[in-house]
């Protein structure tokens, strides 16, 4: 299954725990960054592997975007509200602003070419910067938790 199609799959999910859910246009998801909406806008996470060669996901991280993948604004400081990470068997609900200020105030501004905790990386031929972030962290700021 491709990496669209997860995600359409684990927004489903999600959404099953809502009412009244209007799921985002293709161009709403891309530019404005936010999948479901209730009277909150909400971008769904997925869980997703450290390093693309990965056997399986890691529920102990969690990526967290700055710049997407041509330099412009990623999806932390798009229109969300929240973000709702994915964990096995939970959802971890945390508030945007919060998560802008965990990402401020823990990493470091210095590159890595390898994908670590607290510190910035892109991909070579990219413009995008992204940083891994732990779940534990997440979890210091989550508003809510929320039984799959």
């Amino acid at each position: 299954m491709g990496f669209l199609a997860k995600g359409k799959k684990t927004e489903m999910a999600f959404s099953k725990i809502l009412s009244n859910v209007k799921f985002s246009s293709e161009n709403e998801d891309i530019t404005e960054h936010w999948d479901i909406s209730t009277n909150i806008k909400i971008d769904v996470k997925g869980l997703k592997k450290r390093n693309r060669s990965d056997d399986t996901v890691d529920e102990r991280i969690h990526w967290v975007e700055i710049k997407n993948v041509n330099g412009n604004v990623g999806w932390l400081y798009g229109d969300a509200d929240y973000f709702a990470f994915e964990l096995h068997d939970y959802w971890i609900v945390v508030d945007k602003y919060d998560l802008q200020l965990l990402v401020k105030s823990q990493v470091k501004k210095e590159y890595s070419n390898i994908p670590m905790l607290n510190k910035l990386y892109t991909r070579e031929g990219r413009k995008d910067v992204m940083t891994l972030i732990s779940t534990f962290d997440l979890i210091n700021i989550a508003t809510s938790y929320v039984k799959k």
